[in-house]
């Protein structure tokens, strides 16, 4: 008979495995039998040549030979049936298919139970995410679900190909490997996890879950590192699947001068929200610290959504200890309520703050509530214009300081136009309107000479933008621009005795630049206006050559028709004419970009404020380069009282303080390699903010990185803070850090 009659015979050949001969067809000299169950069901075969030894009752199939019986799929050089026994022995490249697609190769095996379960010799088993396992010998039981190998070595990286004997990027040796091919877990007994074949960690029991889950219950790499604050500490989380949707992560952290202390992460998506809430508690300092962090959005409906933050700790040495949070001033929570729909926004909601620095006194922070806004813009109409409207209103209580209520509503309308020549722009009017009722008046941040006051005030503002481009093809060079631009806006006077009168709650900070040149209000909110007529006028160049590179700038000034003492001092905007203001911008190439804007005064051409950054290079490598200078500093301005109660007009001494800082970043991208630093420097004090360092290498299965922090500012006496972080992530693993503060 030739190989093709044998294998066409062989397709119709079927054979059952249990402990009584059953035939699912009949063999020569053989009486046909029934299948009983899962065990019992026929096995079908295909192979180069067949032999059948009725003695013993044995079939012997060789030469590719691929069996199937319960979806277990064998495939093998040799494969021996013995049909009295159930038991199926194959030899050579054998490899052992699940119906879910698991698959475990062997040089010998010997299976029973409808070959569920097996005994193997110089087994692997290729994984998802490119893990492997191999191992000297292996044996499955509970219907095919557990597989015990022994001596195993676990990895997820690839090997050499030039040298495919040397060990991998990182692997795991244990006496014992258990994979739970049911519940989709992998146990490891005394692994050993070795760097390049070095061993580097031991652990006497590790478990994981398999590489094709997701989500799976199980520890989790735990953290280990030696801090000023904890000591030596060792943290262990453990995952929690609770559903499809939900999560929860349990890390006990024990450490030698602080704790114990629990950190619990728990989160949750719905169809049409998410939930994330932690918690974490400890021994601290010989008390129970403890801290909430919840967050929390869903959509009501498509127009309609909700949601909350809460942040909350005990005290801020307990967050730096336990290294919860980087250092911050304050924590803020709040719950809101907003909408949505074309060309609208609307959002109420309610705020609170919790101070963390010794510099900021609890009693002194704000609880708003509620806080009201919307926004409308409508669709143009028949002449192309715009309506808008913007409402706010607010209740802002403070235990001390100024508590203040205002409700304000600002309709407005633009109409663009165009001229003849060229020359485009804009029509614009608008209204601010607002009330406004407050205690404590002469209490921080205002510092007035009135207690109490109940007053509103109506701004009206039109005016008249328009530009004239002037635009020149350059041939090979690209295009040139010059563009001269100019504002008439029409207001009232507003005198400086209503700031004695009216809280200031959203316009504590102000800086002329180009940026706010063409604005109606040069303050960023509304309780401080800037009023009176004036000319606005810019000259806008620009050339934009091929490749992207581009040469951009503008300078401007104003000229108000009276002098408007509600501006701060040195502002650049007290005077008739105002300070000149000035932006560059050079790209040259896509690898440099330098953009610097300034401020000089009118009359000296003294700078009063310079803020330029530069970047430089490619993904490869590159830098960047900031510096900021400010001849007053108004975040100083409001911590103390005027004089004469006059902020405006007598402002703190403290304001006069200028501010010079630099800033510098570097980042190299070479191959697996990663180097970053950065810099934050107080040039006035002479002394760092703060400063970084990081280096990391990865590849397809491993990746180390090396994190330094400094941070020289003090919080709450601390004398800055200072941080150390190895971390390791391994493929299917998951990270470790250890940490040094």
């Amino acid at each position: 008979m030739n190989r093709r009659t044998r294998l066409l015979s062989l397709l119709a050949a079927t054979t059952c495995l249990a402990s009584t001969p059953a035939l699912a067809q009949n063999l020569p000299g053989q009486s046909s039998g029934t299948s009983h169950g899962a065990a019992q069901a026929p096995v079908s075969f295909t192979a180069g040549s067949v032999t059948y030894n009725k003695t013993g009752n044995i079939i012997t199939a060789s030469g590719h030979v691929h069996a199937v019986q319960n979806g277990q799929t064998l495939t093998a050089d040799k494969i021996v049936i013995n049909r009295t026994t159930g038991v199926v022995t194959a030899e050579g490249h054998v490899m052992l298919t699940q119906p879910g697609g698991n698959t475990i190769f062997a040089s010998h095996a010997v299976l029973q139970k409808g070959m569920k379960d097996a005994v193997l010799r110089g087994v692997s088993a290729r994984l998802a995410d490119n893990a492997r396992i191999i191992a000297n010998g292996a044996v499955r039981t509970g219907g095919g679900q557990i597989e015990e190998l022994d001596k195993a070595v676990y990895s997820a990286c690839d090997l050499c190909k030039t040298n495919p004997r040397h060990p991998p990027t990182w692997q795991i040796r244990a006496t014992k490997v258990t994979r739970d091919l049911q519940h989709k877990m992998i146990e490891f007994t005394n692994p050993v996890i070795e760097m390049d074949g070095i061993p580097v960690f031991y652990f006497p029991f590790l478990t994981q879950p398999d590489p094709s889950v997701r989500r799976q219950s199980g520890l989790l790499f735990p953290s280990v590192g030696s801090t000023s604050k904890l000591g030596f500490f060792y943290a262990q989380p453990y995952f929690i699947t609770l559903g499809k949707s939900a999560d929860l992560t349990l890390t006990p952290i024990v450490a030698v001068k602080q704790g114990p202390a629990l950190k619990a992460d728990y989160r949750e998506a719905f169809n049409k929200g998410f939930l994330d809430i932690n918690l974490s508690g400890g021994r601290d300092h010989g008390d129970f610290g403890d801290s909430v962090f919840a967050k929390s959005v869903f959509d009501l409906n498509q127009d309609w959504r909700a949601g909350f933050d809460f942040n909350h700790a005990s005290n801020p040495t307990y967050l730096e200890d336990f290294s919860i949070l980087p250092t911050v001033a304050y924590l803020q929570s709040d719950v809101y309520l907003e909408g949505f729909s074309p060309g609208a926004y609307g959002r109420i909601e309610a705020q609170t703050f919790q101070g963390l620095a010794v510099s900021v006194t609890q009693s002194e922070l704000p609880i708003v509530a509620p806080y009201a806004q919307y926004h409308f813009v409508s669709r143009q109409d028949q002449f192309g214009g715009r309506f808008s409207i913007d409402a706010t209103a607010f209740n802002v209580y403070r235990d001390v300081g100024t508590s203040t209520r205002r409700a304000a509503v600002i309709p407005g309308y633009a109409l663009p136009f165009q001229l003849a020549n060229g020359i485009t722009g804009t029509a614009r009017v608008k209204l601010i309107a607002a009330g406004y009722e407050a205690s404590a008046l002469n209490e921080q941040p205002n510092y007035s000479t009135h207690s109490q006051a109940s007053t509103a005030r109506a701004e009206p503002y039109g005016a008249v933008y328009a530009s004239w481009p002037f635009i020149r093809p350059a041939g090979n060079y690209g295009t040139q621009l010059i563009e001269p631009e100019v504002q008439i806006v029409a207001a009232p006077n507003i005198g400086i005795s209503q700031n004695n009168l009216i809280p200031n709650e959203d316009s504590l900070d102000l800086q002329f630049s180009d940026a706010n040149l063409f604005a109606f209000n040069r303050y960023p909110g509304i309780d401080r206006m800037g009023g009176g007529s004036r000319v606005d006028y810019a000259l806008h160049a620009a050339w934009y050559l091929p490749h992207g590179a581009v040469l951009d700038g503008l300078i401007g000034q104003s000229y108000a028709f009276h002098k408007n003492m509600d501006y701060l001092p040195e502002s650049g905007l007290t005077d008739n004419v105002s300070d000149i203001v000035a932006r560059a911008t050079v790209a040259p190439t896509p690898w440099l970009n330098f953009v610097y804007r300034t401020r000089l005064d009118h009359s000296t051409m003294g700078v009063r404020m310079i803020d330029t950054t530069v970047n430089f290079g490619t993904h490869t490598l590159n830098f960047s380069t900031g510096y900021l200078y400010s001849s007053t500093d108004p975040y100083l301005l409001y911590t103390s009282a005027s004089p004469t109660g006059q902020v405006t007009i007598d402002p703190p001494a403290a304001y006069y303080q200028p501010r010079k800082e630099i800033t510098a970043s570097a980042n190299a991208n070479i191959g697996p390699w990663s180097f970053s630093a950065g810099m934050q420097r107080d040039l006035k004090l002479g002394q760092f903010d703060n400063i970084n360092a990081a280096a990391g290498w990865q590849n397809n299965c491993f990746g180390i990185n090396v994190i330094f922090a400094k941070q020289y500012t003090s919080y709450n006496l601390n004398n800055g803070t200072t941080v150390v972080l190895l971390e390791l992530n391994f493929k299917t693993l998951g990270s470790v850090g250890f940490n040094a503060l």
